[in-house]
């Protein structure tokens, strides 16, 4: 499901993704993570009403591996739980973008990337810098393999560094 939102660029966004690690105080050089980043989001200033809970796999539809919720005490985070576990034991770089991915919605949401319509995107022809999940999808890579950090490393520099898949780091060279 997509949303269409104000518009924004992958300058703005590398900017916003200085901002998320400055405000979690994880360095640009350091890798990023996202398990650890669920239990300590409550305890930073802006963060408080945020919150995840680990679900069985059935609990989400098949092609859900995560998935970030906004009620009347803040934002809950949905994790199943073999994304949980391949992020936190086997360091599976995609599950650990997947939940980077939710933590972005969040952040998204407080920077002002709101949807502008009640229902989702219909018009195939919506450009992607105004559309909601390519911008979250964007500053979570952004946020996982700093622009600056990345430009001269290979892919595999990118993976092992960063703790992300092949793809996304493949990805990070394309831009």
């Amino acid at each position: 499901m997509d949303y269409e939102t104000k518009p924004t660029n992958r300058k703005e966004l590398r900017l916003y993704a200085k901002l998320f690690r400055s405000i979690t105080k994880v360095g640009q050089d350091t890798r990023m993570d996202p398990v650890a980043m669920l239990d300590m989001l409550p305890d930073i200033e802006g963060f408080e009403d945020v919150h995840y809970e680990i679900l069985d796999d059935n609990e989400l539809p098949c092609n859900v591996p995560a998935q970030c919720n906004q009620n009347e005490y803040g934002y809950i985070i949905q994790i199943k739980n073999s994304v949980y576990k391949g992020a936190a034991e086997n360091n599976i770089g995609g599950y650990r973008m997947h939940i980077m991915h939710e933590i972005m919605h969040v952040f998204a949401d407080k920077l002002g990337f709101k949807p502008i319509y009640s229902r989702t995107i219909i018009a195939k022809d919506t450009p992607c810098y105004r559309r909601l999940e390519w911008i979250v999808k964007a500053l979570a890579g952004e946020v996982m393999m700093p622009y600056e950090a990345t430009q001269n490393m290979s892919v595999e520099q990118i993976m092992t560094t960063y703790g992300v898949s092949e793809k996304a780091a493949e990805k990070r060279k394309t831009y």
